[in-house]
């Protein structure tokens, strides 16, 4: 066992005793209700378990964030593999999707299109989002791919000749930097088409410098730095590779002026485990059983005054619900759940 990890750990045992035993809602423990946020930017990456990454010394960026500022010790993804994990995080519910297919996948399309075999539900999603939520408000959002594609001049977002707005997997297939399963905009029928506000990742310096960053962000790295891997990837340590590509967008985002200005939030979470437990019980809460495995989930605000370690019991949902409380919005599907509890420790400093 690593040093840094038996000096998180105990930190965490610590913290978590503050926080207290049954967990830290705003109704069990008195901890005010989440406060508006002017900003939040969502880190996502991919597939890690918890303990792969606190305390390994190949993580150092990530490690040395948790510590400062605010870390979930209990977080847990939803359900597996990667696509539906993303679908729940803004929208609440992953909508019986259980694959990575293509977004316009169809069942009746899957004895047809290779990248639809084996859908057994609609991939194109009629229910709201968080980005619906946000716009019918008057709020914007965006979404920060690294390496996105180009968009076909003319595309089709439905059956088999479907063709964006991005291809499925960029470049190629064995070198997969891009892949639409990590983009979950394209699965809601509200957002597919909102190209404007799916940008490639080298966008992000100029709208921070701007100040135009949108008040909801997702932030996806591309496959050599999400910690997933592709064919063609530089750098073997995967680890090491996300967490440079996380300390280094972290800092670009602290350092602008925006930052400083009203209150603001960074989440570094990771959309499900490596499967190591996939199929045993307890890898999920919140009424999400089974789900997709114990990871880390790290909440960076520019009003933190001390570290929190955070022991509640969490998932996605309870994620996208304190993301809504942050933005005055209304809870969707299973971020309603009585079982869900919203972040209040960990968004309240």
């Amino acid at each position: 066992m690593w040093k840094r990890r038996i000096v998180l750990g105990a930190l965490a045992t610590a913290a978590a005793a503050m926080i207290g035993a049954a967990g830290s809602s705003s109704a069990s423990t008195g901890t005010p209700a989440i406060p508006h946020y002017q900003h939040i930017v969502e880190i996502v990456m991919e597939n890690t378990s918890y303990d792969t990454i606190v305390g390994n010394p190949d993580a150092p960026n990530l490690n040395a964030l948790a510590a400062r500022y605010g870390l979930a010790t209990d977080y847990f993804g939803v359900t597996h593999p990667s696509e539906p994990n993303y679908v729940a995080a803004v929208g609440g519910d992953y909508f019986g999707i259980q694959d990575d297919n293509q977004f316009y996948c169809t069942p009746a399309l899957s004895g047809t299109d290779p990248t639809c075999a084996g859908t057994t539900v609609d991939h194109t999603v009629a229910a709201p989002s968080l980005a619906d939520q946000l716009t019918a408000a008057g709020m914007t959002w965006k979404g920060y791919f690294q390496s996105l594609p180009p968009t076909p001049a003319t595309y089709v977002t439905s059956g088999p000749g479907a063709n964006g707005p991005y291809t499925f997997k960029w470049p190629s297939s064995s070198h997969a930097l891009y892949a639409s399963k990590h983009n979950p905009f394209v699965n809601f029928s509200g957002t597919q088409g909102a190209v404007a506000n799916m940008v490639d990742d080298s966008r992000l310096a100029s709208d921070l410098a701007n100040n135009a960053l949108p008040n909801y962000s997702m932030i996806v790295p591309d496959q050599c730095n999400d910690m997933h891997g592709t064919g063609g990837c530089s750098n073997p340590d995967l680890i090491a590779a996300g967490d440079a590509y996380v300390g280094s967008t972290v800092a670009e985002i602290m350092g602008s002026k925006l930052w400083q200005q009203g209150r603001n939030a960074i989440v570094v979470t990771w959309d499900e485990d490596d499967f190591s437990d996939s199929g045993q019980p307890g890898t999920g809460c919140c009424g999400s059983t089974v789900g997709g495995g114990h990871v880390p989930t790290i909440v960076i605000t520019n009003k933190a005054e001390a570290p929190v370690v955070d022991g509640t019991p969490y998932n996605h949902y309870s994620l996208l619900r304190s993301m809504e409380d942050a933005f005055g919005l209304p809870c969707l599907a299973h971020a309603c759940d009585s079982a869900v509890l919203p972040m209040a420790a960990l968004f309240h400093p």
